[in-house]
């Protein structure tokens, strides 16, 4: 029974966690991000509007964009911190001072209380610095030290303790150890007459008033100052809890006090001491210790805390309910109704009152995905995955199961039925008996039917993300559809959304947006479809209408929300700055619903937003440099000075970081800049606050840079002059010594050019003498040639001749041997004498030594050092045996050679191999490639 009870305590107090009140925005930071201890004692903003913290670990320093610690020049923790005049005055432990900007605008410190006359007392610390005209007063525990900012000189004033010192106009305050007020008076500590003592409690703030002064008190609450006396000032502070324990308190502009406890948050009282709001660790707060506050110039509260610093964005025109643990789920449509607040959500149907805080509770039977929420003739209409539902407060009573609902459509020429888009299609409600009824689904159209409206025409039309626009005809009667058609001109897209805005139908894709008027087509509308420019990149088509009849728009970067202008074209009513990342919206699914209190409800994917759209105003925003690096080219870095306007050619690398002192937390910043003289175009806008140029060359610049917050421009354009040097070879003194030498050079020039054409002119002599040679020379060769090709001539002819003569001696013998071997055949007896006198001619020409000198003539015309040189190389070779190897030199083959010798082919062979052996010839050498080679 005790488990049971304390889940639900725990359930219960989730559900406080979860379903509390709106909040504004609220951005904390941590240590991580700013590089320091987790405390922080003070804060403080200078005339630029820069942040300054008091850390445990020294100056923290914000400038909107960038942060940077200023360790404590005596490593200990720092207490307060006050900007005056350009200087950072800090009171750390046992040291006191200011921080200021050098030429390079770093900020370096200078020690006040290293100057003073007498020493600091053991274990002081400064916890408080105040001031007035030319005086900073450092408040410790046991002194006043009053430092005169032109003197120079400080002032020590005693004292039998502070616990806090307070101003009131020009006088200050304080309260002692035994709880007893004093005031500074001439650089003394003395009974204050203007405020009694007060020995119930310590005063942690104390506020001037119309009716008396206030005074805050640790932990019993407010009391005003009446002539009587203390009376108790009843606040909400009263009611919150009976251990309430106040660090510190402020007054904010428009009159509310923010006051800050060390265990429960932050509490806003109005004027009249009512409960504003309560900031604490589960409702926007990072930390239930307030340590400091201070609500800079643009009305923004930060909050110094035990573990980190928020800033709240008390005056913005937005609230947050964030659904932290997911009890909720994602909102997919609200409205208010009957003084309900309802979410439907992918859990179901949540409902709690009005500006109540309270948590939001399901109604019961609507668990699971809810898709929209209408109101037609004062009835709430639900449509969830299991069907169609009516609410009636807290219950929901399901009308159809009939497949999931999308939409609903009152039909205006019935207003009794009502035109239900479901996942299969569409269906019908009635209005019978007083009562909404399920009727029928409508046959013929079987595509889901997200989006359905009627147009001034009487036609129906549905859009299908992936199936197109279509245009239905009804039979409402017949419970039918007579027929459909997909409208060929619209482009399928992805998260695209139709939407009727009065008379005209308005379909939104990728492609455009594109409007419908009675009678006519789809038009792309020129004005409409800017809204989806390359600064509000599309992310969806859906569209949406409010009961101020205007158009919302989701873009990228911003909403844009568009009314109708006198002559029947839209004008842009408001562009509300709120990018897609901050509004968390489930893409395609945008809806927006109006409050009775004036203000818009956006559904998020984890809770919603209210939105004043009238307070979407400008913001002013300025942009500065905030620190840079100069980097050389062998990758050394040194801090940029924006005094300095030259730099060394090779010191040439630029990074610079921007810094817009805007600390509305739910608007981006953007930057852009330009190098006029490098590259005369903007960048594009960018969430970077970083510039960098590598290896600029040698010129002239100006750096320009620009910044955006939200939708604004900033009013001024940051603007830095800086030359490179040139190179030692491109300076001056060097350019003067390239003209001497140049003139040098030329007089140098022109006289080697004399001597070369001189020597060209000699050059051109000889190369005519020698040009004249080679055409001698090629005279001379055509000569030789022609020479040589008529004893080339003369060598075919007596090749010819020879071949002529040898093939001539060879039939000659030839025939003769024939009639030789004839005669042989005739019997000597007929007539013998006869025969061997013809024998004998026969012979003596088969044997004939003229054939053989004239053979040997023609032979050495041909070769005439053969026959030489072969007996010169083998002097006994016979006559026979130098005919035989002038046969083989003309490569004659055995039988042929045989005739020519007088003998047979076999004595032939046998001549060759004698002559084999008196050559002395190997066996493995050919005798005829031997006498070829001689």
């Amino acid at each position: 029974m005790k488990q049971t009870f304390l889940r639900i305590l725990i359930f219960f107090l989730l559900g406080i966690t979860a379903f509390g009140q709106e909040l504004p925005p609220i951005k904390a930071f941590t240590s991580k991000d700013y590089q320091a201890g987790n405390q922080n004692w003070g804060i403080t903003q200078d005339a630029q509007k820069n942040m300054y913290f008091a850390n445990n670990e020294g100056l923290v320093h914000f400038d909107g964009n960038n942060w940077r610690l200023h360790p404590s020049p005596n490593k200990t923790v720092m207490r307060s911190v006050l900007a005056v005049n350009g200087r950072i005055y800090a009171g750390y432990y046992m040291e006191f001072g200011y921080w200021s900007r050098d030429a390079n605008g770093a900020l370096s410190y200078t020690s006040i209380s290293e100057s003073l006359s007498e020493n600091l007392i053991e274990d002081e610390q400064f916890w408080s610095i105040q001031q007035v005209d030319d005086f900073i007063l450092f408040q410790s525990l046991d002194r006043v030290y009053v430092y005169n900012t032109q003197s120079e000189a400080t002032k020590v004033v005693n004292t039998t303790g502070i616990f806090k010192m307070f101003r009131e106009g020009n006088t200050f305050y304080f309260q002692d150890n035994l709880l007893d007020f004093y005031e500074l008076e001439q650089d003394q500590a003395q009974k204050s007459t203007d405020l009694p003592d007060f020995n119930s409690d310590r005063i942690v703030a104390l506020f001037p008033s119309n009716t008396g002064s206030l005074l805050l008190s640790q932990t019993t609450g407010f009391f005003r100052l009446t002539p009587e006396g203390y009376e108790a000032w009843p606040t909400a502070l009263d009611d919150l809890a009976d251990d309430l324990r106040v660090y510190c308190a402020i007054q904010l502009q428009n009159g509310n006090y923010a006051v800050g406890t060390v265990a429960d948050g932050l509490i806003i009282l109005d004027p009249q001491g009512q409960l504003v709001s309560h900031y604490y660790q589960s409702r926007g707060l990072s930390n239930n210790t307030v340590l400091a506050l201070m609500e800079d110039v643009d009305a923004n509260l930060w909050a110094g805390l035990d573990n980190g610093i928020n800033v709240l964005n008390l005056q913005a025109p937005i609230e947050i309910f964030t659904d932290a643990n997911g009890l909720i789920g994602s909102v997919y449509a609200t409205v208010e109704h009957q003084g309900l607040l309802y979410l439907g959500t992918n859990q179901g149907l949540f409902y709690k009152t009005v500006d109540a805080d309270e948590p939001f509770k399901r109604i019961e039977g609507t668990n699971g995905q809810v898709w929209g929420l209408t109101v037609i003739d004062d009835s709430l209409f639900c449509a969830h995955d299991d069907g169609t539902m009516i609410i009636d407060q807290a219950t929901a009573r399901l009308l159809s199961d009939h497949s999931g609902t999308w939409t609903f459509l009152q039909l205006e020429d019935d207003p009794s039925k009502i035109l239900v888009g479901n996942y299969q299609g569409l269906s019908l409600l009635d209005k019978s008996s007083g009562s909404w009824q399920f009727k029928a689904p409508l046959d013929g159209f079987k595509y889901s039917s997200r989006f359905v409206f009627a147009d001034t025409d009487g036609a129906f039309w549905i859009n299908h993300e992936y199936k197109g626009v279509f245009k239905l005809e009804l039979d409402i009667d017949a419970l039918s559809v007579r027929s459909f058609v997909r409208d060929t001109s619209l482009a399928l897209g992805k998260n695209s959304g139709i939407v009727r805005y009065k008379d005209q139908l308005i379909y939104a894709t990728e492609q455009g947006v594109f409007t419908k008027n009675a009678g006519q087509g789809f038009v792309k509308d020129s004005l409409l479809s800017a809204a989806y420019n390359s600064e509000n990149e599309y992310i969806t088509g859906q569209l949406d209408t409010d009961l101020e009849e205007n158009l919302w728009l989701f873009g990228s970067n911003y909403i844009k929300l568009f009314g109708p202008s006198s002559f029947g074209r839209y004008i842009v009513m408001n562009n509300i700055a709120l990018s897609s990342d901050y509004r968390n919206q489930a893409i395609g699914y945008e809806t927006v619903s109006n409050l009775n209190s004036g203000k818009h409800i956006l559904s998020t994917t984890s809770g919603y937003l209210l939105l004043d759209i009238d307070e979407f105003l400008p913001r002013e925003n300025e942009v500065f440099f905030s620190s840079g690096t100069l980097t050389n080219k062998r990758g050394e870095s040194a801090p940029l000075s924006f005094t300095e306007s030259s730099f060394k050619p090779n010191a040439n690398s630029l990074h610079i970081t921007l810094n817009t002192p805007i600390y509305y937390t739910y608007l981006s910043k953007q930057f852009r800049y330009r190098l006029v003289g490098f590259r005369d175009n903007w960048s594009a806008w960018s969430e970077s606050n970083v510039i960098s140029y590598e290896n600029l060359p040698a010129g002239s610049y100006t750096l320009e840079a620009q910044s955006r917050v939200g939708l604004n421009p900033s009013s001024n354009t940051a603007s830095f002059q800086f030359e490179i040097e040139k190179q030692w070879y491109a300076s001056n003194m060097a350019i003067t010594l390239y003209v001497l030498f140049g003139l040098f050079l030329l007089v140098f020039i022109n006289e080697m050019y004399r001597r070369y054409y001189r020597r060209q002119q000699l050059k051109l002599q000889r190369e005519s003498e020698r040009q004249l040679e080679v055409e001698l020379l090629n005279i001379d060769k055509e000569r030789i040639a022609m020479e040589k090709s008529n004893l080339e001539r003369d060598m075919a002819t007596k090749n010819q001749e020879l071949a002529v003569a040898t093939m001539g001696m060879a039939r000659k013998n030839e025939v003769l041997q024939g009639i030789k071997k004839d005669l042989d055949k005739i019997d000597e007896n007929d007539d013998g004498e006869a025969l061997s006198r013809v024998k004998k001619i026969i012979e003596n020409n088969l044997n004939d030594a003229n054939d053989w000198e004239l053979f040997k003539k023609a032979f050495n015309n041909v070769d005439k050092d053969f026959i030489k040189e072969l007996k010169k190389k083998y002097p006994k070779l016979t006559p026979n045996d130098l005919k035989l190897c002038t046969y083989l030199r003309l490569n004659l083959s055995s039988k042929e050679i045989a005739p020519l010798l007088n003998i047979s082919v076999r004595s032939v062979e046998i001549s060759r191999y004698r002559l084999r052996k008196k050559m002395g010839l190997p066996t493995g050498v050919n005798l005829v490639d031997h006498i070829l080679s001689i």
